[in-house]
């Protein structure tokens, strides 16, 4: 005898398995737009899968990641780029969100649409947008692109996704990505869903950077085994005598991803422990993180941070290319602004509405550009700043 679920029989057995202070579908806090639950997808779940059918998704795949898209040499096909990086994402966070008993298809939605706002060119790219147009965030530019740039639906704009996943993207949080103020329930923390995908986007970023910095030659495991890291010293001893350097690349990588997630597991079981969660309200209430690493594990995380920051991140190499992403990014804004008859119709007619002043159309030319790929914004400036090329 087979089994075929409902939503609601769906919704059931997840609360049957959840821990009480995780996020159950069953409490959902619905959607902006009312529609009807699906035949047999909890509203998570569906959140997710609209996320992965989405443009701005799909666009991630030549969003620069550290190196930019075609910058790569002859490793270009094999380095990170924000796509893989936000799959890796998500892998890591449901894994630590199913061994804390949070819901994966929630855990799934924001770690899937973490970096769907961030702007061709990676952090550089948003830094000389941020410089021309003050109030751009990549966080609050994915909700945008959430609730209102995606088209796919007649009867409302963006994905209409959940309240909770909403929230979940708006509170996703590392030292590279602040909002500083909320819209959604801005007196809360945020559920353990939402931090998980923030420890996870670390452990993701610094396991495969330091793969990426060594496949690319910028780095080589001597560079680290001088600098007297830690967490380096801990993953690549036993690694040493490994011939196979493929094999040792991936290893390294698993290892200190296993090390960190340990890590976050353990830690986080001790502070819901300590703190005496026992229901979402709790931890919506507490004041601090519940999910994260321990104090001396953070500090090793840290120095590893810095290391990368100085010899790999500022190497003249990626500075080199990060640089020129800056250029184009301001070549087409400022081409733009004062050109505007240049602009795509679709983008025009915005452009010229009456009530948009100076501010507001600058906003919506940030939006334009940020929703560019490294690969459209380079051909771009080619066809408008090149002789003898087609535009």
């Amino acid at each position: 005898m087979g089994y075929l679920l409902d939503t609601k029989e769906l919704m059931e057995r997840e609360a049957a398995m959840l821990a009480p202070y995780a996020v159950h579908s069953i409490n959902c806090s619905g959607r902006e737009h009312p529609e009807p639950d699906a035949a047999a997808r909890t509203p998570f779940q569906r959140d997710w899968h609209r996320i992965t059918h989405s443009q701005g998704f799909r666009k991630l795949e030549f969003k620069t990641q550290v190196f930019v898209y075609g910058e790569g040499g002859e490793y270009e096909d094999v380095i990170r780029n924000r796509l893989t990086h936000t799959l890796e994402v998500s892998q890591i966070a449901t894994s630590i969100a199913r061994s804390l008993g949070l819901n994966e298809d929630l855990t799934s939605a924001i770690a899937l649409a973490h970096d769907l706002g961030h702007t061709p060119f990676g952090h550089s790219g948003e830094e000389e947008l941020r410089r021309l147009v003050p109030s751009f965030n990549h966080n609050v530019h994915s909700l945008h692109i959430v609730r209102q740039l995606e088209r796919r639906y007649p009867d409302f704009p963006g994905l209409n996704l959940t309240l909770d996943t909403l929230e979940g993207i708006e509170k996703h949080e590392t030292e590279y990505d602040q909002v500083g103020s909320y819209e959604f329930m801005p007196s809360l923390m945020p559920p353990l869903e939402a931090q998980v995908v923030s420890a996870a986007d670390i452990t993701a970023f610094r396991a495969h950077d330091i793969e990426d910095a060594l496949i690319s030659g910028i780095l080589a495991t001597k560079d680290f085994s001088d600098a007297d890291l830690k967490l380096w010293d801990e993953v690549f001893a036993p690694l040493e005598s490994m011939s196979d350097q493929r094999v040792l690349l991936a290893q390294l990588a698993r290892r200190l991803i296993d090390l960190l997630v340990a890590d976050v597991r353990k830690e986080s079981q001790q502070c819901l422990k300590e703190a005496g969660i026992e229901s979402l309200a709790q931890v919506r209430d507490y004041k601090g993180n519940l999910v994260g690493f321990s104090s001396e594990l953070a500090q090793h995380l840290s120095a590893l941070g810095e290391f990368l920051m100085e010899r790999f991140y500022r190497d003249w190499r990626i500075v080199r290319m990060t640089n020129k992403g800056k250029m184009i990014v301001r070549m087409l804004f400022e081409e733009y602004f004062l050109h505007p008859e240049i602009l795509p119709p679709e983008v025009a007619v915005d452009f010229h509405r009456p009530e948009l002043d100076d501010v507001g159309r600058k906003r919506l030319l940030a939006d334009y550009v940020a929703g560019m790929t490294d690969r459209y914004a380079t051909a771009e400036c080619v066809r408008l700043f090149e002789v003898g090329h087609p535009v």
